[in-house]
């Protein structure tokens, strides 16, 4: 019912007896449902005042891939891997499909990362915004969902990565490479500038690493 219709998203839903005499079925069934629906990230619960429909986010597939990662024991070079397929994809739609000052926000992101260079988890967080600001101009709404569910999955590889001398300082330099290419809307050359990048912060979280 929920999914038929996304009109009803920020709706309260009918009481659990009204759904309950709906369904056919108990309401103790329709709370245990309501249960799931929350885990789900379909519905949220608000003490004194029911259930109302709400849009899944990125949280459902973060929390998805870090039950996998932990109970499959995946490495940190696999997400890595599927960052730069994600990433780099990205950056090429990116560049095509957008305008030259399209691209000012991540000046400012750039800058910021310069000013806090100093304070690491600020430093982090703005470099993982970065990048998901770039998945966002791809204009593709899924690219920018699972770069926005990996951003949790990052944030210790990063801090690993920006242990070597230079690394913090060099990933910026790149990012205004990676701007300067975007602005020229070339596609082809954004890709490659953005795998490069990517390939030398996994180079510099292995030596982190050590």
């Amino acid at each position: 019912m929920i999914l038929n219709d996304s009109s009803q998203i920020g709706q309260r839903l009918p009481s659990e007896q009204t759904l309950a005499e709906n369904f056919g079925v108990s309401r103790n069934v329709v709370r245990e449902s309501l249960k799931i629906l929350k885990e789900r990230h379909l519905v949220s619960l608000r003490t004194g005042e029911g259930a109302y429909i709400e849009k899944p986010d990125n949280r459902s597939l973060t929390e998805l891939l870090n039950r996998i990662i932990l109970l499959d024991n995946v490495e940190h070079s696999a997400v890595m891997e599927v960052r730069r397929i994600i990433e780099t994809e990205a950056c090429r739609l990116a560049a095509e499909r957008n305008e030259p000052e399209a691209f000012d926000v991540l000046d400012e992101i750039n800058a910021s990362m310069m000013k806090y260079k100093g304070d690491i988890e600020k430093r982090i967080s703005l470099d993982i915004q970065f990048h998901i600001t770039i998945a966002k101009l791809s204009h593709n709404p899924l690219l920018e969902l699972f770069a926005q569910s990996m951003a949790n999955l990052l944030a210790p590889i990063l801090r690993t990565a920006l242990i070597p001398e230079g690394g913090n300082e060099n990933g910026i330099e790149f990012h205004k490479q990676i701007i300067a290419t975007l602005r020229s809307q070339d596609g082809e050359k954004a890709e490659k500038l953005m795998r490069q990048h990517l390939e030398e912060s996994v180079e510099n979280y292995y030596s982190g690493e050590q």
